[in-house]
């Protein structure tokens, strides 16, 4: 297996800090700040209706969280009460008569500090490793019809893929899919893809970095969600096979548990019990309803789920822990995406029971490596796929590890990169770029080019 490519976070690279960069960043800070003031101005002006309004959102959101976490008749209570506060609040939205120009001029100035934001931010995610390499001689691709309920088969890919030299191996029923791939090798490919799900590509990827093998991502399954972080189109599972010609060619990071690799994440505590039951690939939503109560209501039995926080300070138990390759931004424009793929890192997300009213319920850190361990078998979600891990978890990142092709059209962007959070960090990264600065939250990477 070919050895990860390290990160140089102060190396110099081709992409610099643009005259447009800085206007754009100052024109979002600008933008962030009217929003602010303009949002000062509203509460003053509608101080004890604005109060009266906001009452029913913190009772609605309570009463969700009841109605998602009981069961029998304690739900239906909480859910007709839910609807009742829901309907409590649209009259308070219309008795308390907000001054709606100011409301229409806050919207205004969030969309634009939005704008902004991305034409001042997203550049600085286009990878500065990528570079162009020539048709691949003997490339490969192979199929798991089954996944993204048949989404290749219905997009016709197999033929596709033949038609322009492509050398097809589809998964059986009882196939073994690593074997598959290094069978492939051992035949003489010089490039391997996969159409298949976030769990499929994972196998597949293994094998190509086990070879220092190119890797092709044709996002055939139901989510796609690394497909989605790499820029990739995951409408036209057809054009994905252009990455199989001359194409782009760029290094990605790739996360471990113990010696499984996973390109997304793993989720363990009550996400990987909901995986564990068996009817929850039949049925995701009503089985995940029907656990919650047992896993995470006021009768739940705490986990026995022992790590170490990014401050340090030590846990015996939490109700989730998320841990991904590189971070996930969990902002409502981001849909769950990661900016990066090749920060390095992995991004940790703990939901603990806080032991005082001072202790965060939501823990949030960073780390080249993460621990865990319990007394039992673990049950886990590793890119979506139900596991049985043996503690104790190491996790870890392997930087740059895996070679990935792409169209030549394709830049590289993440959505997430494009429709960046209003956060304080945000708010830090455009007051860098205003500067003239690299954003500090994204690492700067440079790497030797690669022989074509």
């Amino acid at each position: 297996m070919t050895s990860p490519v390290h990160h140089d976070a102060q190396a110099e690279g081709p992409d610099k800090v643009r005259v447009q960069h800085r206007l754009s960043a100052v024109f979002a800070l600008a933008c962030a700040a009217l929003a602010g003031a303009l949002l000062l101005v509203g509460i003053s002006k509608e101080f004890p209706e604005f109060i009266v309004a906001l009452l029913p959102v913190v009772l609605i959101v309570w009463l969700a969280w009841r109605t998602i976490t009981r069961r029998g008749s304690k739900r239906l209570i909480s859910g007709v009460l839910l609807l009742l506060m829901i309907a409590a609040l649209i009259v308070a939205l219309a008795w308390a008569r907000f001054d709606l120009r100011i409301l229409f001029a806050i919207a205004l100035a969030v969309i634009a500090t939005n704008i902004f934001s991305s034409l001042a931010l997203s550049w600085s995610h286009i990878p500065s490793d990528q570079h162009v390499v020539n048709r691949a001689h003997h490339p490969v691709l192979i199929i798991n019809n089954r996944s993204g309920g048949g989404a290749a088969q219905k997009a016709g890919l197999e033929a596709k893929a033949k038609q322009i030299g492509i050398t097809v191996r589809v998964l059986g029923e009882d196939g073994d899919l690593a074997q598959l791939a290094q069978d492939a090798v051992a035949a003489g490919a010089d490039c391997i893809g996969m159409a298949g799900g976030d769990g499929s590509l994972a196998v597949v990827a293994e094998v190509a970095m086990e070879h220092d093998l190119p890797f092709v991502c044709i996002p055939a399954g139901t989510r796609n969600h690394f497909a989605m972080d790499l820029g990739l189109n995951r409408s036209d599972l057809r054009s994905g096979l252009d990455a199989f010609g001359a194409a782009s060619e760029r290094r990605v990071d790739v996360g471990r548990v113990n010696d499984r690799l996973f390109l997304n994440n793993v989720s363990v505590g009550a996400y990987g019990q909901i995986v564990a039951s068996s009817g929850y690939r039949d049925n995701k939503l009503g089985t995940t309803m029907s656990r919650i109560p047992d896993l995470v209501g006021p009768d739940a039995e705490a986990l026995d789920l022992q790590f170490v926080g990014g401050d340090g300070a030590e846990h015996e138990s939490a109700v989730v822990i998320h841990v991904s390759n590189n971070t996930y931004d969990f902002g409502p424009l981001s849909l769950g995406g990661r900016a990066s793929m090749s920060d390095g890192l992995l991004g940790i997300v703990a939901l603990v029971q806080p032991d005082s009213v001072t202790t965060p319920p939501l823990l949030r850190w960073e780390a080249a490596n993460f621990d865990l361990n319990s007394s039992e078998s673990i049950a886990a979600g590793v890119d979506g796929e139900y596991a049985l891990l043996e503690p104790p978890l190491k996790f870890g990142i392997d930087p740059m590890a895996l070679r990935l092709r792409v169209p030549k059209q394709v830049v590289g962007i993440s959505p997430t990169a494009k429709r960046p959070s209003l956060t304080l960090r945000t708010l830090v990264d455009l007051s860098d770029v205003a500067m003239g600065r690299w954003p500090r939250s994204h690492p700067k990477v440079s790497l030797p080019m690669r022989p074509r």
